[in-house]
């Protein structure tokens, strides 16, 4: 009889540390404050569009994110304010860029995959790596 119970007590324990171990499956990102990009891109897609600005203007995210206020723990990234004004810039700099696209080269610019590789006009056409671009002549 000890043993019947014994067993099925720790049969009930394993069960409910398992139960314990499952992970609920992380819910989809809801972005905050996006006013360019489509609010439905994955996080996936929003990190290649990211890299691909960083690259093309030779910056960091810190360029036009903001770390989180002071008190605020644990420190990172607040991506969702618009605090700085190169975040401002960088919205105009897209919109212009989109509209430059499809009025002159009939490309839209959805901010999927393909776009990254499509766009005729992008950061790098002026700015080359650097987050101000020269006003000098780019062709004599």
């Amino acid at each position: 009889m000890n043993k019947k119970i014994i067993v099925s007590t720790c049969m009930g324990l394993f069960i409910s540390a398992g139960m314990a171990a499952i992970h609920k499956p992380p819910e989809k990102n809801t972005w905050k404050n996006l006013k360019v990009m489509p609010k439905n891109i994955d996080e996936e897609q929003m990190e290649r569009v990211m890299y691909k600005y960083t690259r093309q203007l030779g910056v960091t995210c810190i360029f036009c994110h903001p770390q989180t206020k002071p008190g605020v723990t644990p420190i990172r990234i607040d991506f969702a304010t618009d605090e700085l004004p190169q975040k401002r810039t960088a919205r105009e700099m897209m919109r212009m860029t989109d509209k430059i696209n499809s009025k002159y080269f009939g490309y839209k610019n959805d901010y999927g995959f393909n776009s990254l590789h499509n766009s005729v006009i992008t950061c790098t056409t002026c700015h080359r790596g650097i987050s101000k671009p020269s006003n000098q002549r780019l062709f004599f």
